[in-house]
């Protein structure tokens, strides 16, 4: 079976429906050996005329309910669950209804009417998202595969890798074991910077932690290691990190979203892919891998439509 990676979409239908037709996937007559795989974030972006998020996440639930695709959680998805589901205890929201949450997710909501019936029935649908899937040959995972996280996870999840409604209170408590298993897999791991160092990130927010590229386990500087924008790389130390930031070897094609990478599509590791080139903003594309059972992961099977190349 041949698996078809789709990187974070958000709300981008037409960009979608461009790449569909650069794969010549036709959902009329589709390929027999081949499954679409969304990695999450389907939804969120900046106010855009391109975005259509009622029809984008109709066409990827129809795909789900036919058989043609996989779609796991993103970190947006899981927020949404939290924007619109309360604490039994407090009463507050799980995700606190702020400034900068609500600009998040603005466009989202601009569209489906926050607490309509029609986004209660998207926040539903998000509730049955997989957290990850493990394919046998090949995973996917929105932000990172942590072994160590994911057998933990198992006592929260159904036999299909979806949260569990009782635990989803859990999911937001930062004291919470759950809540940081899902930071890991949906955000990341974070691994705090020696003491008097920090940067500044994209929206000028001052950070004492970095985001670790985790594929990357022979890494051993904090500035090798850092998942940051190009131009805060320097203001990273270069000097080692601690052992016990190292991370784990993966030795399983896995397929990940999440990260905004740019430039033009390149694999993280041998074993690693992030198909999110940034598709939300601008002209950057949505950007797939076609994956044909190989067990070493190539630039080859990229696939996706430019300016350039149309």
């Amino acid at each position: 079976m041949n698996l078809i990676f789709i990187g974070d979409v958000h709300g981008q239908f037409r960009k979608l429906n461009e790449l569909f037709d650069h794969i010549a996937f036709d959902e009329s007559k589709p390929p027999i050996d081949t499954k679409l795989v969304f990695v999450g974030d389907l939804i969120d972006n900046s106010l855009s005329a391109d975005t259509g998020y009622i029809e984008l996440l109709t066409t990827v639930k129809r795909l789900v309910d036919n058989g043609l695709a996989h779609c796991i959680m993103g970190n947006h998805e899981f927020n949404a669950v939290g924007w619109a589901t309360k604490n039994v205890k407090t009463g507050e929201w799980l995700r606190p209804h702020n400034v900068n949450n609500a600009m998040q997710h603005q466009d989202f909501l601009h569209e489906v009417g926050d607490g309509s019936e029609i986004h209660q029935y998207w926040i539903d649908w998000f509730r049955t998202l997989p957290l990850f899937i493990d394919f046998e040959e090949v995973r996917v995972v929105h932000a990172c595969w942590q072994q160590v996280s994911i057998d933990i996870l198992d006592k929260y999840t159904n036999s299909n890798n979806q949260l569990k409604r009782r635990h989803w209170q859990l999911a937001f408590d930062k004291k919470e074991e759950l809540h940081q298993i899902i930071e890991v897999l949906l955000k990341g791991p974070e691994i705090e910077l020696p003491a008097g160092n920090n940067f500044k990130d994209k929206t000028g927010i001052t950070r004492k932690h970095i985001r670790s590229k985790w594929w990357l386990p022979n890494a051993n500087t904090y500035r090798e290691i850092a998942q940051v924008q190009p131009d805060s790389v320097h203001l990273i130390p270069n000097i080692n990190v601690e052992n016990e930031q190292i991370h784990e070897q993966q030795t399983m094609p896995t397929f990940v979203g999440h990260y905004t990478l740019n430039n033009l599509p390149d694999i993280l590791s041998k074993n690693v892919v992030c198909v999110d080139y940034n598709a939300a903003k601008g002209e950057n594309p949505l950007v797939a891998y076609i994956w044909q059972g190989e067990t070493e992961l190539t630039n080859d099977h990229f696939a996706f439509v430019s300016i350039d190349n149309g």
